[in-house]
Parts: structure tokens; C-alpha cells; sequence
């Protein structure tokens, strides 16, 4: 399986801001932004978009399921019983 075009979100705007930007960045940070913009180069298309709080509903509760998962686990075109309740709230932002 091999994605082309990606949106990353992140709820971090001052991290999301350094991906967005071209050049440099010096800050603690820098490498790291460095790294995901190399990564991104990998792909037709990488947007980085900032999702406030209430858009990382789906995230969080993915991430805490993933907290008790020893296993690799993808879900593509489908998404997980536990996060759909708030698939269908985000679904409602615009």
C-alpha cells in the first residue's frame, strides 16, 4: 500500500507553522522539523494543517487505544467502532 497525497494534523500551531514555513529553523526543534519535511518530500503532496481541539477527538482516542495495542493495526476506508462517535462529530465542524 503506498499513500501519494497526505494531510497531517497537528494541534500543536507553533510546530505546524515550522512545517508549513520554507527554510531553516535553529530552534530545539529544527532537526525534527527538518526530518518530517525530508519525509514529506517522499510524497506527491503533503499538506500540514493545524487541528484545534476539538478536531483531535479522533487522534486522542486512537492514541489511547493504541496505549494497549502490541501489534501493527491499520485501518484504511474504515474506521474503528471506538472512534466513530467522534468520526461523526468531526464530521459536523466545518
Amino acid at each position: 500500500m503506498r499513500f501519494h497525497d497526505i494531510e497531517l494534523e497537528g494541534d500543536a500551531i507553533g510546530i505546524v507553522k515550522k512545517l508549513q514555513r520554507f527554510g531553516g529553523d535553529l530552534s530545539l526543534s529544527g532537526t525534527l522539523i527538518a526530518e518530517a519535511r525530508s519525509k514529506a518530500a517522499n510524497f506527491y503532496s503533503c499538506v500540514f494543517m493545524h487541528s484545534g481541539r476539538n478536531g483531535n477527538m479522533v487522534a486522542h482516542s486512537l492514541a489511547k487505544y493504541g496505549l494497549g495495542v502490541h501489534e501493527e493495526t491499520i485501518w484504511v476506508e474504515e474506521c474503528p467502532s471506538f472512534a466513530q462517535e467522534y468520526v461523526n462529530i468531526d464530521d459536523t465542524f466545518p
